[in-house]
């Protein structure tokens, strides 16, 4: 949507900015020792990716490669697709498997869709 202003006869854009956000629960993942570690992309889980339940990809039209923001975490790839049981859920990727069962569950983070 765009907006004119008008200043003295002349009509000048005024840009709109759309928000897209949730509130999720966000837990950390590490591919298991055997696994091949390849995302639903396909491509290779690296530290900076996310994967979001299938709601939140539908509900703020998530496509790969798209970028979120975590409150208080960062910003993060949207590489990865959770199973089809969760909802409003995150999982980031950590580089071991120690700092991610270390991660634990945090809740009520707010989830922004970078554009």
């Amino acid at each position: 949507m765009t907006c004119l202003l008008g200043v003295g006869g002349l009509a000048f854009p005024q840009p709109t900015v759309g928000v897209t956000m949730s509130i999720v629960s966000v837990t950390a993942y590490h591919h298991c020792p055997g696994s091949k570690g390849i995302t639903s992309s396909g491509r290779r889980v690296k530290v900076g990716m996310i994967a979001l339940s299938r709601d939140l990809e539908r509900n703020l039209n998530m496509d790969f490669g798209d970028r979120v923001l975590l409150h208080g975490m960062g910003v993060f790839e949207f590489q990865d697709r959770m199973a089809p049981r969760w909802n409003k859920k995150a999982d980031i990727y950590l580089s071991n498997q120690s700092k991610a069962r270390n991660f634990g569950v945090k809740r009520y983070v707010v989830l922004v869709k970078l554009v």
